[in-house]
């Protein structure tokens, strides 16, 4: 009898998809709902803003590293210029790159920033003492203005994220690179920068 082949990389990067939206999806849920529900409907706004503009920015490097190309990254890391290598990094992996920006943390993203609008509903309505329908009205309002903000957002962020690929991909990259150097650890798949500092020394 023939051996099953063995479950293709693609159906297990589905699965690590979905289960890593599953619950980043629970856990921003959870944390964004349990600090709106404690703090004004001005304050509340500005997280739901926030959350928005997080949105834009992942999707312009998910459209970013599939629009840039590697010569010039390869020429920076050459050079040794702080942040080109993970944005290398980056390039050489855009399919997975843009799969977690623009479907991971932009669907989640979008489905907290939904929940949080019904929220900031709510508590504009608790502020003005309206009735049910007041409360109904606020909600299609912010939603609406949601939307308007998120599209619009992503439609200006596409233009620069393909006419400015290289730009934003390094920005991105020198952003991991300084994390990396905080914490001392490679998420990019090179080589830790602890160890790198203890082999130096």
């Amino acid at each position: 009898m023939a051996k099953e082949p063995p479950p293709s990389p693609g159906w297990r990067r589905a699965v690590r998809v979905g289960v890593l939206s599953f619950l980043l999806a629970v856990v921003v849920n959870w944390g964004s709902n349990l600090a709106l529900h404690r703090v004004h409907a001005i304050i509340a706004f500005l997280v739901v803003l926030l959350l928005i503009v997080v949105n834009i920015v992942f999707d312009i490097l998910g459209t970013s590293v599939t629009a840039a190309e590697l010569p010039p990254f390869n020429a920076m890391a050459s050079k040794k210029v702080p942040g080109a290598r993970q944005a290398l990094w980056l390039v050489r992996n855009a399919d997975a790159v843009a799969n977690f920006c623009n479907d991971v943390v932009g669907d989640v993203a979008g489905a907290v920033t939904g929940a949080a609008g019904a929220t900031v509903a709510l508590r504009l309505s608790l502020v003005m003492q309206g009735q049910s329908w007041t409360e109904q009205v606020l909600n299609l309002v912010i939603v609406g203005v949601i939307s308007g903000l998120t599209v619009g957002g992503k439609a200006a962020g596409k233009t620069f994220a393909i006419e400015k690929a290289t730009t934003a991909v390094m920005a991105a990259g020198r952003m991991i690179y300084w994390v990396e150097q905080i914490t001392g650890r490679s998420f990019t798949g090179g080589r830790s920068v602890s160890n790198g500092r203890r082999r130096n020394s």
